[in-house]
């Protein structure tokens, strides 16, 4: 099970050779939700997601054009411990494509795919899904301001194909995103979670809101930490223990883009 974590990883490795040290990318993501962002044409990114339970998911994503980039990851819960590693069933895929770039009269709009949740996969009866699901299909708007640096804010719509619970509503976000300086970046986002807020044993009628603060090192390497679940929705976990009011969660990402 090792050897699928790592498939990522060693995509990204292979493609890595000199080149783009130093240049700053725009955002892909708020936090969790995604931007109409994009890589530049040749870039690789990989990016490893430390979350609660030590948690571990990789992922590695490739620029095919300035407009076109696709993306693999995999994760397993209790990966950092003594405990029991318990691995999402399938490997996840990601596709996006800018279909409007930004100008003086209009945003940024690009449309995509996501099969990456967050959190722990959990199975079970009317369950089988990631503790935040994965936000399938999805289309996101994204404008762009100078005010003491960039500005950015972000909003979209999604369809997650995560339904064994019956909630096939789709969902919403909206986002902020501004740096400090060169070297960070403050982020923000409310997901509406309108398609989990009717199954009780996991529920989401508060939202997910989510913040982080990202460091960019040297260009080339960015440390990122997140506070998620801000409203304290409930939770499960991968043993069914229902926290009805959970602390929010603090995690750790660390990325890494060149050129090939």
């Amino acid at each position: 099970m090792y050897t699928r974590l790592s498939i990522c990883t060693a995509l990204a490795v292979f493609m890595i050779s000199p080149g783009l040290y130093g240049q700053t990318l725009t955002p892909q993501r708020i936090v969790d939700a995604p931007t109409a962002g994009s890589l530049p044409s040749k870039t690789v990114m990989l990016e490893t997601h430390l979350f609660d339970g030590g948690g571990v998911t990789q992922t590695a994503s490739v620029a095919v054009t300035d407009l076109i980039g696709i993306g693999c990851s995999y994760s397993g819960a209790g990966v950092i411990g003594a405990g029991r590693v318990t691995w999402q069933p399938h490997a996840a895929f990601q596709l996006r494509i800018r279909v409007i770039e930004e100008s003086l009269n209009s945003p940024a709009v690009s449309i995509g795919f996501d099969s990456q949740g967050y959190g722990p996969y959990i199975k079970g009866a009317k369950l089988n899904r990631f503790r935040t699901k994965s936000r399938g299909v999805y289309l996101v708007v994204s404008r762009n301001y100078r005010l003491l640096g960039d500005l950015g804010f972000h909003g979209g719509v999604n369809y997650s194909f995560e339904d064994d619970d019956g909630d096939k509503d789709p969902s919403f976000w909206a986002g902020i995103d501004k740096d400090i300086g060169h070297a960070f970046e403050l982020c923000g986002e409310y997901d509406f979670a309108t398609n989990d807020n009717e199954n009780k044993s996991i529920t989401s009628n508060r939202g997910y809101l989510n913040g982080a603060l990202k460091w960019h090192l040297g260009g080339a390497f960015t440390l990122e930490l997140d506070v998620k679940n801000i409203l304290r929705n409930t939770k499960k976990d991968i043993s069914g223990y229902l926290d009805e009011q959970p602390e929010p969660s603090r995690e750790l990402r660390f990325s890494y883009h060149k050129t090939f």
